[in-house]
């Protein structure tokens, strides 16, 4: 038990570091992962450029693109260290790594992008001691999953909205996802109905600008705390 707990604490440490470092985010990219664990996370990665409408064109510049694989990695991990919750089994320990390539891989493809268009993958390898045809062979094994599984991605999002924990930023349980709203003219998901938790209360509509996707403990977050039934 003690080994465990110490594991964790150390785990937890290492990706603080990472987390801080000023090679962030592509040191997470350059993390030794199992291709078990990428294969479960590539999933998740497609549901969540889904979710965000993270698709070609829909970023105008290269830096822009750098902008949003921040942001999406540094929410990643945050959901990992701020979550105490275990959600995705034997593959919880490796989230903050195996998730964070997965998504970056799958934001870079839905783009129609590479990884040496958005950073100097010669100069990143160097600095961390990693070597770079295997970083170029990994970016083609995971297009090649992201291809794969992108009608196996489809089909699991609505099975995991349905039925999801919905929760405020500060941690408050207000029910669970009880039907997904679609803009019947582009297929958009505008919003969630949700199902409150207190006996008689009605059901709520949130908008999609109102919520974020926690992949860690796979609970749907309201962006504010405030929360009007």
């Amino acid at each position: 038990m003690w080994i465990n707990i110490r594991r964790r604490r150390e785990d937890r440490e290492k990706v603080i570091t990472y987390l801080r470092s000023p090679l962030f985010p592509w040191n997470f990219l350059l993390e030794d992962v199992s291709e078990e664990s990428v294969k479960h996370f590539i999933p998740y990665a497609i549901q969540v450029c889904e979710w965000k409408g993270i698709e070609r064109g829909a970023i105008g510049n290269k830096d822009a693109v750098k902008g949003v694989i921040t942001k999406e990695v540094r929410e990643a991990v945050n959901n990992y260290l701020l979550d105490t919750g275990v959600a995705h089994g034997k593959f919880t320990s490796t989230y903050p790594f195996a998730f964070s390539q997965c998504l970056l891989h799958t934001i870079l493809y839905r783009l129609g992008l590479e990884l040496g268009d958005v950073v100097d993958v010669k100069a990143v390898s160097d600095l961390l001691g990693k070597d770079r045809a295997e970083i170029e062979r990994r970016a083609i094994f995971f297009r090649d999953l992201i291809e794969r599984n992108k009608a196996k991605a489809a089909r699991m999002f609505g099975r995991f909205i349905l039925d999801k924990r919905v929760i405020t930023a500060d941690g408050d349980y207000i029910g669970t996802v009880g039907d997904i709203v679609f803009d019947v003219r582009t297929g958009d998901i505008e919003g969630l109905v949700v199902n409150n938790h207190q006996r008689g209360s009605n059901n709520s509509r949130v908008s999609m600008q109102d919520v974020r996707l926690n992949m860690y403990s796979k609970n749907i977050v309201l962006k504010n705390s405030e929360y009007q039934k």
